[in-house]
C-alpha cells in the first residue's frame, strides 16, 4: 500500500479503532493495547486479551500500510516507517474534533 496517497490515509483513519490506534502512538514511542482501550469488553477464550476484531482486522491492516510495527506476541505497537505521512491528517482531524 502507499500511505503518502490521500484515499490510503483515509482507508486508514476510517475505522475508529484504527484512528484510536494511530492517535495513541502521537506522543508516545510505543502502546499496547488492551481491551479496557475499547468498546470491546470481552475476549474470546483462547484469543489474546486484546478484541479480536483489534487482532484479526485492525493491527494487521494498518501494518500492511507501514503505519505501525506490530508484535503478535507482546502486543507492543510502534510507529511503522510511513506513520509520519500520516501525521498531518490526525492533526486535522485532533483539531477538528476538539471544536
Amino acid at each position: 500500500m502507499q500511505p503518502h496517497r490521500l484515499s490510503t490515509q483515509l482507508d486508514a483513519v476510517r475505522h475508529e479503532d484504527r484512528r484510536q490506534i494511530l492517535f495513541a502512538l502521537r506522543d508516545v514511542e510505543r502502546w499496547r493495547p488492551s481491551v479496557s482501550a475499547f468498546d470491546d469488553d470481552r475476549t474470546p477464550v483462547g484469543e489474546p486479551p486484546i478484541p479480536a476484531e483489534l487482532y484479526h482486522c485492525q493491527l494487521p491492516k494498518l501494518a500492511e500500510m507501514g503505519l505501525i510495527e506490530w508484535d503478535r506476541e507482546t502486543h507492543w505497537v510502534t510507529r511503522g516507517s510511513e506513520y509520519e505521512r500520516v501525521r498531518p491528517l490526525l492533526a486535522f482531524l485532533a483539531e477538528q474534533y476538539n471544536e
